[in-house]
């Protein structure tokens, strides 16, 4: 069984026992996550726009950051010089399990 999840306008992917990256370090929080289609083996739901009666169990594993990304400018002949440099910040989700009541009463 695996769905597609939307999460801080980005859309994901996901089984159970599965880990993603979402960008941030703010706590998510469950009604953020909304469930966009559930598909088992046999059957597939898509919401319209969300699944009704799915819920994703999920937990926060580890905070990261990306490696420094360097951004320099510089113009010719001018002496214009700048650089400056940041880190992508990532929350690492671990997806516990994906429960539907909509799979069973169909």
């Amino acid at each position: 069984m695996y769905a597609l999840l939307e999460i801080r306008g980005k859309q994901y992917k996901v089984k159970e026992n599965s880990t993603i990256l979402v960008p941030g370090w703010e706590e998510i929080k469950p009604e953020e996550v909304k469930v966009l289609m559930v598909k088992d083996e046999a059957n597939t739901v898509v919401g319209t726009p969300f699944v009704e009666g799915a819920e994703i169990e999920f937990e926060p594993v580890k905070q990261i950051r990306t490696k420094k990304i360097k951004v320099r400018r510089f113009k010719a002949k001018v002496n214009y010089h700048r650089k400056k440099s940041h880190r992508i910040r990532y929350t690492i989700l671990r997806i516990n399990g994906i429960k539907t009541s909509v799979l069973t009463e169909g």
